[in-house]
């Protein structure tokens, strides 16, 4: 008569260490940590250099003696924090027997929105805002020169792979500027494409690391008077420290 109460209490236990169990799984799934994708903090300072082709459009206006066209190597120095990146080249070559100079600024900065996969493997869109200077020396006076700002925005994809011990990013990405000459009041159009491969070593070398590297960029501009037709291929390695 008192097996009843028994089997009853005997079922309660058994029921009490079942969901126990679901619970004490459930709150480890709960604690265990999220590894979401987050854009990479990273802060170096790089040399390199660029494989730099500077020629005229097609369109261009310049007669051939003044017209700039070279293809040098271009020193490059550069610092990135996080999404934040400044780029400074400085050149000279040959313009018909006379020494001229080549500058370059750039100054970008990359937004990420995440497409597809985790903190370890991710496809993501980038939006890049980014401004730049290009001066090119004529063989003529000051006003023959090529003095260029442009200021624009693009996107492309990315692509990150993150360990412990290597960090690989791949973008491709395109621009469109506005672009305003230096001495004077034309405005035109400048597109670009760009690209970079980009390897964090935090485990090599001194400080927090090394990083690796190799940028393309194709740069090219029209104004309306022609004047400013030109075209600008650059390709090249960098090695920077972290810290």
């Amino acid at each position: 008569m008192r097996r009843g109460p028994v089997r009853k209490l005997s079922y309660c236990a058994a029921a009490a260490f079942v969901l126990s169990c679901v619970a004490g799984e459930a709150t480890a799934q709960y604690s265990e940590p999220v590894r979401t994708y987050s854009p990479s903090e990273v802060r170096f300072f790089d040399g390199g250099i660029f494989a730099r082709e500077f020629s005229p459009r097609p369109g261009n206006t310049e007669p051939e003696s003044l017209a700039v066209s070279y293809r040098c190597v271009m020193p490059l120095v550069g610092f990135r924090q996080g999404p934040v990146d400044f780029l400074f080249g400085y050149t000279t070559y040959d313009q018909h027997g006379v020494s001229c100079a080549g500058i370059f600024f750039g100054a970008t900065f990359t937004g990420e929105y995440l497409l597809a996969g985790s903190r370890e493997q991710a496809l993501i869109l980038p939006f890049l805002v980014a401004g730049d200077f290009t001066k090119s020396e004529s063989a003529g006076g000051l006003h023959d020169n090529f003095n260029v700002g442009s200021i624009g925005v693009g996107t492309g994809l990315k692509y990150r792979m993150s360990g412990e011990s290597v960090d690989l990013s791949l973008l491709a990405a395109g621009l469109i500027h506005y672009s305003f000459d230096g001495y004077g009041l034309d405005t035109g159009s400048s597109p670009a494409a760009v690209g970079e491969v980009l390897v964090l070593l935090p485990d090599v070398g001194v400080l927090n690391g090394l990083a690796l590297g190799y940028r393309f960029r194709y740069q090219s501009w029209n104004f309306g008077n022609g004047r400013y037709d030109y075209k600008t291929v650059n390709n090249g390695v960098f090695v920077g420290v972290m810290f």
